[in-house]
């Protein structure tokens, strides 16, 4: 489900509001007309205006919620008036799931643990199971819908907010679950069966959200965090015109928003990719220099999705003059780009396809992954390392929700960990192979219950997981990277499997001993390697029908993303580049640079991305971009046939290039946070998978 005006709002706001009743000044200085004009200053197009806060506090006329008290004017209808004169999209933005008037005023609206624990903090979270669903939230929706000149909805907070997996054990849903599904909930009932009632509750509410909404103006769209990313279902994703992805970047993890952009871009609802101009989270009132908003939105528009920026609102209603004199300069930029970009779709080469096991389950659901303090929910190891690994290594990468691909024809496929597939998928890989694809699986993603039912198509025979928790690999000529030829580490787990008609690639070696101090070890808790190969291998490649099935006998992009060692992604990339000759790109530069392929009819835009980080300080600290120092003479080869031109855009400047066989070269002059190179003719006659 697609939003029909979402492509040509580039330059979207998301406007937090979150306001207590307790500062005198609260919203005592709110006004329209200065308000907008620094919306119209900073370039903006769309912008999300509260409805009604965490707090519980309503920012309109409401004859059924609370209206915050420091409010005299209708924020929102006035607001939504005034931006609709100048031609800027308005979302209502209303809080769902925490509301904190609600849970102080109506106990039994609370959101319930399994332990029979509330929770209440600064703000309060409520359950729509309760009759807070009727009572409040779906009232409050039908009031805006039917009274207010706004474009749409921004769902917040669509899950009970609490536990882990957001699921409530209060006695309405007790109740429901009983009556429904002969469900008597309890502390053991399965985590995937929990995931599963969850995403039930969220269909069930949007429904109705959708029917009220709907029903007073079909035009208006909904638009509900999280929606855009893999913690919801497909169930839920189908209910929605736009989905949200938080992305800003994390300390040490600037490839976020690529991860987000390049999942979001093939998912069923347009998506929003939203950053902040905060530096270490919503509210903090801090603000990024200029160099390091544009190199996000870089990396947004780059990789062909549309930006949305976060922003707060000052205690008294104001906005801060300096955040949209920012904003004028960073969405100026996006402003000179966004006609080239909007009606491109992505070039899709190498794809991988995430395992989700059933289209009613969280995308993300599942063992994904085997370190506690990383957010599975949003982004697993596995999922976040093959990316990484690949992006850094300028292989054309598209992710791909499994449930959501009727057939695989990509020319690579890559299958990243657990083995979790829906229904069906072995068969299918099968024939994908047998009419000629390229399949590379790593670990577990082909195990199923200790078993391997495709043992036969990759040529070989499992056996068991390895006992070490350290092992070594080195690889063959044809595969060799620019590591020294040395045993080379890999910290985490390994399979043992035996190639009986595959070809090995990479020997694994295992090390002199487990450590068991004081009976045995080493000066560091890393064995040595034997000095002799294990007889077993670390990767094997088999012919199979037409095409070629690799396994990588080791849990590689899972271990990448928790060590970052160089030498895994290097022996990575050599491994995809000999087993596919028509990789379309090779960049001469450092994983810092980033690039995108996008088709625009019978030309080709390659998007590249430069990120110029500052130095990582402590744990919780983001690296700064203060200044962006640009990087000269980037060597650019694309195996593109019959070109007919190569410019810079938006500048129009032409590029000289050679044209030899299927090989086009080029030297870009000089890359500060993004360049985009239009190849013009590149794709007449050309077959190639393009989705949006």
């Amino acid at each position: 489900m697609r939003c029909s005006w979402f492509r040509d709002h580039y330059r979207q706001v998301h406007m937090d509001f979150h306001m207590p009743e307790f500062p005198t000044q609260a919203i005592r200085n709110f006004d329209v007309e200065s308000f907008v004009s620094h919306l119209l200053r900073g370039r903006v197009n769309m912008v999300a205006l509260f409805a009604k806060c965490h707090f519980g506090n309503s920012f309109y006329n409401t004859v059924i919620g609370h209206k915050h008290s420091g409010l005299e004017a209708d924020f929102l209808m006035q607001t939504a008036t005034e931006a609709r004169k100048h031609g800027i999209k308005t979302l209502a933005y209303y809080s769902l799931c925490v509301d904190k008037h609600a849970y102080d005023h109506n106990p039994d609206w609370r959101y319930v643990d399994v332990s029979g624990q509330t929770y209440g903090g600064t703000f309060g979270s409520v359950c729509m199971n309760t009759p807070y669903k009727d009572e409040l939230a779906l009232p409050q929706m039908k009031e805006i819908a039917a009274n207010y000149p706004v474009d749409g909805f921004f769902i917040d907070i669509p899950v009970p907010w609490g536990a882990p997996d957001f699921f409530c054990f209060c006695k309405f849903c007790r109740q429901r679950w009983k009556e429904e599904f002969n469900t008597d909930l309890s502390a053991d009932i399965d985590p995937l069966q929990r995931q599963r009632l969850n995403m039930i509750l969220v269909s069930s509410w949007l429904r109705q959200i959708r029917y009220i909404i709907k029903q007073h103006n079909p035009n208006l769209v909904l638009c509900v965090n999280l929606a855009g990313t893999p913690v919801m279902s497909k169930t839920v994703k189908e209910l929605v015109e736009i989905g949200v992805w938080e992305s800003q970047p994390s300390p040490g993890d600037y490839l976020g928003h690529s991860f987000a952009c390049r999942l979001g871009r093939h998912d069923l609802p347009d998506v929003q990719v939203m950053t902040v101009r905060f530096y270490q989270g919503w509210g903090d009132m801090s603000l990024k220099p200029e160099a390091q908003l544009t190199t996000e939105l870089s990396a947004i528009i780059g990789n062909g999705m549309v930006p949305n920026v976060g922003d707060q609102v000052n205690i008294d209603g104001t906005l801060q003059k300096p955040v949209y004199d920012l904003f004028r300069k960073s969405f100026g930029f996006v402003a000179e780009r966004e006609q080239i970009l909007k009606s491109a779709t992505p070039f899709v080469h190498t794809a991988v396809l995430l395992p989700v096991p059933d289209a009613e389950l969280p995308f993300s659901a599942g063992p994904c992954s085997r370190d506690d303090s990383l957010d599975w929910k949003e982004s697993p190891p596995s999922w976040r390392g093959v990316h990484k690994c690949l992006i850094e290594s300028h292989i054309q990468t598209d992710l791909f929700y499994s449930v959501l691909i009727d057939t695989v024809d990509f020319p690579v496929v890559i299958l990243p960990e657990p083995g979790t597939y829906q229904s069906g998928m072995t068969e299918r890989l099968r024939r994908y192979v047998a009419e000629g694809g390229t399949l590379i699986a790593v670990g577990n993603s082909i195990l199923e219950n200790g078993q391997c039912p495709l043992q036969d198509l990759f040529g070989i025979r499992y056996l068991e997981p390895l006992s070490f928790s350290i092992a070594h690999f080195k690889p063959r000529p044809e595969v060799q990277s620019p590591t020294d030829d040395i045993p080379l580490q890999i910290r985490g787990p390994v399979y043992k499997v035996i190639a009986e008609e595959a070809q090995v690639l990479a020997d694994l070696y295992f090390p002199v001993g487990e450590t068991q101090p004081p009976v045995k070890g080493f000066r560091h808790p890393c064995p040595p390697a034997q000095l002799k190969a294990s007889g077993y291998p670390m990767a094997t490649v088999h012919t199979c029908g037409k095409g070629r099935a690799v396994y990588i006998a080791a849990s590689l992009f899972d271990i990448y993303w928790r060590t970052n060692h160089h030498w895994l992604r290097q022996f990575a990339e050599s491994l995809i580049r000999h087993i596919d000759d028509k990789q379309p790109v090779n960049i001469d530069a450092s994983g810092k640079v980033e690039a995108n392929l996008l088709a625009d009819g019978d030309d080709l835009l390659l998007a590249l991305i430069h990120y110029s980080l500052g130095h990582q300080g402590g744990q919780s600290a983001i690296a700064a971009i203060e200044k962006i120092e640009p990087i000269t003479a980037i060597h650019c080869q694309l195996r593109f046939q019959n070109i007919e031109r190569v410019t810079l855009e938006p500048q129009g400047q032409d590029i000289p290039f050679h044209q030899k066989n299927d090989i086009c070269s080029f030297t870009l002059p000089d890359l500060e946070s993004l360049a985009i190179i239009r190849l013009r003719g590149a794709l007449k006659n050309h077959q190639m998978r393009s989705k949006r």
